[in-house]
């Protein structure tokens, strides 16, 4: 029922005009936060942020988690292309703590899924530490730890950095998801 919910909540979002992020309070008690219109980075090697999606304080709880979903396009070429997700306790820019990097090469499009978890405690996280476009599976790394206070707002900042400042990325659609405990 709750992914029901999220899936008419994304499907909203998705048809309104581009402009700003929002956050909105959905009857099922999370909380949806996206993009809407498209960003792009080109004309730069320096990692340059595309959006920012605000978390409202105190929406996810001592362990509740938030799902962040990112829909991507580049220029398809051998040079690498940087794709990374940040929470942060404020918004734009390249601060915060990084969750995702994820590289890519001869591909044109690529999706992203983060899940940044409370860990027992309002100022404590966790999120697997991937490198890639895979969320699932196993890795070497040890996972990802922050200690953002969640009982205010904080942010999740998506980025991207090119090797070859005439290529382009653009970031199509992201949206973060609460899924609050108490």
């Amino acid at each position: 029922m709750i992914r029901i919910a999220l899936l008419l909540s994304a499907a909203f979002l998705l048809a309104m005009p581009a402009s700003a992020d929002i956050a909105r309070p959905v009857s099922s008690g999370f909380i949806v936060a996206a993009t809407q219109g498209q960003t792009s980075v080109t004309g730069t090697t320096a990692e340059t942020s595309l959006a920012s999606l605000r978390i409202p304080a105190g929406s996810m709880g001592k362990n509740g988690h938030i799902e962040v979903k990112a829909l991507w396009s580049y220029t398809n070429s051998t040079n690498n292309k940087t794709l990374a997700t940040r929470w942060a306790p404020t918004a734009g820019g390249i601060v915060g703590v990084p969750v995702v990097f994820a590289t890519t090469t001869t591909t044109a499009t690529g999706q992203t899924l983060v899940v940044i978890r409370n860990n027992n405690a309002t100022n404590a996280q966790n999120s697997y530490n991937a490198t890639a476009f895979s969320p699932f599976g196993s890795s070497g790394n040890a996972n990802v730890v922050g200690a953002i206070d969640t009982t205010v707002d904080m942010w999740v900042n998506l980025t991207g950095a090119l090797a070859l400042s005439t290529e382009t990325i653009t970031l199509v659609h992201a949206y973060a998801v609460v899924f609050p405990s108490p």
